[in-house]
């Protein structure tokens, strides 16, 4: 349950992407980061949105395949840490994260709630990966004797 509630957020937010609303929802996060503010100088909003939605939709898919490949949603596990490791660094670069009306930081706006759900996201595609991991491990593991593969 826990895997495909991440693939459906991904693939929701990932679908998301391909609109003018959320392209342009997610811009000031983008604009701010010191990490990715460049990318409006050589694409425009919508189609660095374009960008991320298929980054979400193929890690979503990635992460759905670990029933029949496990190896193949370990890069989903990894895509999805590094993904949601870079929305985390928006928590520290975005204006406004605190809500200025309650006196600001620890009080969170929409925009620092909306951020706030990819901490337990990030523990949730951590613990993805360890599985698909162990999965691949365990797969390996049959045709191991002594050390040596079998053919």
């Amino acid at each position: 349950m826990a895997r495909y509630g991440l693939v459906v957020v991904l693939a929701w937010f990932g679908a998301m992407k391909f609109t003018y609303y959320e392209s342009h929802g997610v811009s000031p996060f983008v604009a701010y980061s010191p990490f990715l503010s460049w990318v409006y100088h050589i694409m425009s909003i919508s189609a660095f949105g374009r960008v991320l939605g298929t980054v979400e939709l193929v890690t979503a898919a990635l992460l759905a395949l670990k029933p029949w490949y496990p190896k193949v949603s370990v890069i989903g596990g990894v895509l999805a840490t590094a993904f949601l490791l870079g929305t985390l660094t928006f928590m520290v670069s975005t204006p406004g994260i605190g809500e200025p009306t309650a006196g600001g930081f620890p009080v969170l706006s929409a925009n620092g709630e909306f951020l706030m759900k990819d901490i337990a996201l990030l523990g949730l595609a951590l613990w993805l990966l360890a599985d698909s991991i162990g999965a691949t491990q365990q797969r390996q593991a049959p045709h191991r004797i002594h050390g040596t593969r079998r053919a």
